[in-house]
């Protein structure tokens, strides 16, 4: 899969990447899912699932040193463990990402379902109304993400930013109109809230603010300078959401604190924000332009998740054909396409089949997505100690830090298949690892049939 290096900028690939991450839909959310499990210790549990991430980005910038290519970890595990690692890798990689584009899929029909219901149109709240509503939402994605990153770059730099002066403004208001506001109990250290497993529960909520943020890597290839820019990518994104995250909870969590039943109830943290504040009149135009900010959150997604797919595509690990990239877009058009059907697919099935709402449909995908990320994160860090002892370039240091991103991830997946409850929840993390040994198996009878043809990973852009 040949894309053009030197054609995007670090600054359209910051802008593409905060869309990624959607940085307005978390800012605007933040709040209202926190508090309910992290009370006033929530921004330092955001604050532990940043620096959890930022191991992890220490990872891919001492990959990316020395391989850029646009299979993210997929490809820097397959230059180190071989075949193996790289279908461990590779499984959960591939199929966190499908599970992600539903996921953000059915987070713009939310917002937008909820908009159309609050100006009348009770239709939108059918099964079938929005099932055809994915549909739509998917191909708009998909013919954005089809016209190449230039134009994603436009469509998302308008649609992440807009609507976060809004949020910090009902923020404001719910804080003026609060009758006791105050954010000192929220460094008060002695409290209940503090506790280790109240802290650690919210860190669990808070990673999915952040997981899969290096697949953004595998767009570094067509920037000019690569191996200087993924470094300086991965200290934006993670800086800039993760000073905004934990900001913007400083603020709300006092705000929300009497709010918290509606929250219970189902109601948005946006729409609880704007009745706190007496300014309720905002809670519809807000679900549109977060549906604005999600959609320009599926457009990246599907900018570089067809760049992940098109690789496996290449070293055929997938159809050869989803690596074909369009030679007037400079996109891997076929890839896209494989998303936009997927992306629509399963929201179509969770509503029409299995009779589950989008808000239901949203909260199991997002978390199902984190879950599949957990192997490969434990895979890379053993795979990047690997690599600097072999070097010889054993820095006590890094390996620490490499060594810390793997027991961690590997604890967190331990917990959650420990501590699983009923329900459908319960089985995220069983469904999880279910489908990555199953992936893991198929990806190394394709490898193999194909006489070792996934080794091409590392040598990709």
């Amino acid at each position: 899969m040949s894309l053009e290096h030197g054609h995007t900028s670090l600054g359209a690939l910051t802008v593409l990447g905060l869309s990624a991450q959607q940085i307005g839909p978390g800012i605007a959310l933040a709040g209202g899912y926190m508090i309910l499990y992290a009370g006033n210790a929530s921004w330092v549990s955001m604050l532990v699932a940043l620096v959890v991430s930022a191991s992890i980005g220490a990872i891919v910038v001492t990959f990316s040193r020395r391989l850029v290519a646009s299979g993210g970890l997929m490809s820097y595990v397959s230059s180190v463990l071989g075949p193996y690692g790289r279908a461990l890798t590779g499984s959960g990689y591939l199929i966190g990402l499908l599970i992600a584009a539903a996921a953000v899929t059915t987070g713009v029909v939310i917002f937008t379902a909820s908009f159309l219901v609050q100006i009348g149109a009770t239709w939108a709240a059918s099964p079938l109304a929005q099932g055809a509503s994915a549909v739509v939402v998917a191909a708009l994605a998909g013919a954005i993400a089809y016209r190449g990153v230039d134009t994603s770059v436009k469509v998302s730099a308008v649609l992440t930013f807009v609507g976060i002066p809004f949020v910090i403004g009902v923020t404001i208001a719910a804080a003026l109109a609060a009758p006791h506001y105050s954010i000192a109990p929220q460094f008060d250290f002695s409290s209940s809230d503090f506790s280790w497993s109240g802290i650690f529960q919210g860190a669990l909520v808070a990673l999915s603010y952040f997981v899969g943020f290096d697949g953004l890597s595998a767009m570094a290839g067509e920037t000019k300078d690569p191996k200087e820019n993924l470094p300086r990518f991965i200290l934006l994104l993670l800086g800039i959401t993760g000073a905004a995250y934990v900001a913007i909870l400083w603020f709300q969590i006092p705000a929300l604190a009497g709010g918290t039943k509606l929250l219970e109830n189902g109601d948005s943290p946006t729409a609880v924000l704007a009745h706190l504040g007496n300014v309720g009149w905002l809670a519809a135009p807000l679900d549109l332009l977060m549906a604005a900010a999600t959609f320009a959150g599926l457009v990246a997604t599907f900018n570089y998740g067809s760049r992940i797919i098109g690789t496996a595509a290449e070293a055929r690990l997938l159809p050869r054909g989803l690596a074909h990239v369009n030679p007037k877009f400079r996109s891997p058009s076929r890839a896209v396409i494989f998303l936009v059907i997927i992306s629509a697919g399963i929201p179509i099935a969770f509503e029409l089949v299995a009779a589950t709402p989008p808000l239901e449909s949203s909260v199991l995908l997002y978390t199902l997505f984190s879950y599949c990320y957990f192997i490969p994160y434990v895979v890379a860090a053993v795979a990047a100690i690997v690599l600097v002892v072999r070097e010889r370039r054993a820095n006590p240091l890094m390996i620490a830090v490499y060594a810390f991103a793997g027991i961690s991830f590997g604890y967190l997946l331990f917990y959650a298949l420990t501590s699983a409850g009923g329900g459908a929840f319960g089985a995220l993390p069983w469904i999880a690892l279910i489908l990555t040994a199953v992936g893991f198996v198929g990806l190394l009878i394709v490898d193999r049939r194909s006489a070792g043809a996934g080794e091409a990973l590392s040598d990709l852009l």
